[in-house]
């Protein structure tokens, strides 16, 4: 019988999910460190509490290792005696290819995942600290730098994550402590991937010069988070105004005489409730145009999986079939 005083990410772990409306849970195993810890942890757990686990792997195809990535994992969920699938992607990317990889990835833990299930991925604080550098690079605004949640949803399914908040020093001694096994991803040192150049060189050298970046970046995310909070509820109780027949239609001559800053606002919050896409103000800049342009001309605003329309008085928005 496992005690958890003596396993610490494990009492995080039934920490966290004790908060959760499920007890049946699909975790994200690629084989590296950080999720065989995971996956330990709540094999552990499982024999302390009433939850049922499987593990899922997905094999993007990109890696040369990839195939072996896939053997080490089902080789160890026998051991575990979890059941396990994997999932092979074949990708055949050129561009973006972290992105498309996050995408498509995600697309299929959420077709993996059962109705009365929740998914659970490895993410820790020192990915949170890359993603909060990614997104201030990339133009993120105050929603985009609150960076991820312990617990949100994505598509139709709950995703969590047990580790957010955890260091991966405290992960690493996990693994050392428990003889975890795990396989090195040689791809992590390749420095062509923004997040790999993130860890390897920026953050080190952040670390070296400011000791504390982590404690101060992890703060600064809370502020845009609660700044995102106030935000969502302020346009929530004024958007409605300025919404056409449905949802996806804003009336142009709400908006057009409104300062720049309520436009932002306003367009920013619209095409994430609409779709979930985060865009920055350069792209915002883009549709603020449009609004300015005269009614013949039918201008569109496309990104990702959506189109932004101006139809005579009209700011429509349709999302793409994925």
């Amino acid at each position: 019988m496992v005690n958890l005083k003596h396993h610490k990410l494990v009492k995080v772990c039934n920490d966290h999910i004790s908060k959760l409306p499920a007890n049946k849970f699909l975790i994200a195993y690629s084989g590296g460190m950080d999720s065989s810890v995971l996956l330990d942890c709540f094999f552990k757990l499982s024999h302390i509490v009433p939850i049922k686990i499987r593990s899922i792997h997905v094999n993007h195809g990109i890696s040369e290792e990839a195939d072996l990535f896939e053997a080490h994992c089902r080789k160890v969920c026998k051991e575990y005696g979890i059941n396990h699938a994997t999932k092979k992607l074949n990708l055949k990317v050129t561009s973006n290819i972290e992105e498309q990889c996050r995408k498509a990835r995600y697309r299929e833990l959420c077709e993996n995942c059962q109705d009365d299930e929740v998914i659970i991925t490895a993410h820790h604080e020192e990915d949170q600290i890359e993603t909060f550098f990614l997104r201030l690079i990339r133009g993120s605004g105050a929603r985009g730098l609150s960076c991820m949640k312990e617990t949100s949803v994505y598509g139709d399914n709950l995703l969590s994550r047990p580790f957010l908040k955890i260091p991966k020093e405290e992960i690493k001694k996990y693994s050392e402590d428990n003889r975890v096994k795990y396989i090195e991803d040689i791809s992590n040192n390749d420095n062509k991937y923004d997040r790999n150049f993130l860890r390897n060189e920026l953050i080190p050298l952040l670390k070296s010069r400011w000791p504390s970046v982590n404690k101060n970046i992890i703060n600064n995310i809370l502020v845009h988070d609660i700044q995102s909070a106030y935000t969502t509820d302020s346009v929530n109780s004024t958007l409605p105004s300025f919404l056409g027949a449905s949802n996806n239609e804003l009336l142009v001559e709400t908006l057009i005489d409104k300062p720049f800053h309520l436009k932002v606002i306003i367009l920013h919050e619209w095409v994430y409730l609409e779709s979930k896409t985060l865009l920055n103000l350069k792209q915002i800049k883009e549709i603020i145009k449009i609004i300015n342009t005269n009614n013949d001309s039918n201008p569109l605003f496309a990104f990702g999986n959506i189109k932004i329309r101006k139809i005579r008085n009209i700011l429509s928005l349709s999302l793409n079939e994925s």
